[in-house]
């Protein structure tokens, strides 16, 4: 009966150790079935109401931010949305995952269509990028304009997703 337990206490102390390095492994590394999203915009500013569809002179970079609505379902405590940034010159493709810098998103959370939604929002808004979800545009809202865009993405690291005039790819894998 000893070696018997002594035999369970050891497979449990295994079992431990091993969940232990997977969750460390797991917290630090983009697993396979999960993916990372950076997104940019390569469209200059003076076509930006082109690209939105909107009247010449509406988009003003002081006064707005663009914001990308990831293709994800994700709970509501979970980030799914980023400022677009327009620095496509400090792209690293050979950058690793760092844990607290970006959000991972498994497979179960992800669109099977792929397709973001971008934003023009007021910059001054009193709430939090987070709660724009059911703001309508129209004249008292804070979103000026949105648009349909469709992301490929791969699972298991980051994607350098460029938004440019014409197309939406993928910086890294072109």
């Amino acid at each position: 009966m000893k070696k018997f337990l002594l035999g369970i206490v050891i497979a449990a102390v295994v079992l431990w150790g091993v969940l232990q390095i997977f969750n460390y492994y797991n917290a630090n590394n983009i697993m396979s079935n999960q993916t990372v999203f950076k997104i940019y915009m390569n469209v200059p500013e003076e076509d930006m109401d082109e690209y939105f569809g909107l009247e010449k002179g509406t988009y003003d970079a002081e006064n707005h931010l663009i914001v990308c609505k990831y293709p994800v379902q994700v709970a509501p405590f979970k980030q799914h949305e980023q400022v677009v940034d327009f620095e496509i010159d400090k792209i690293d493709c050979n950058e690793k995952y760092k844990k607290g810098e970006y959000i991972k998103y498994d497979k179960t959370e992800l669109n099977d269509d792929g397709n973001a939604t971008l934003l023009i929002i007021n910059k001054n808004i009193s709430r939090p990028i987070e709660m724009i979800d059911s703001q309508p545009e129209g004249e008292n809202s804070s979103i000026v304009a949105s648009r349909e865009i469709h992301l490929d993405y791969q699972l298991g690291m980051i994607n350098h997703i460029v938004l440019s005039k014409d197309r939406t790819y993928d910086y890294c894998n072109q």
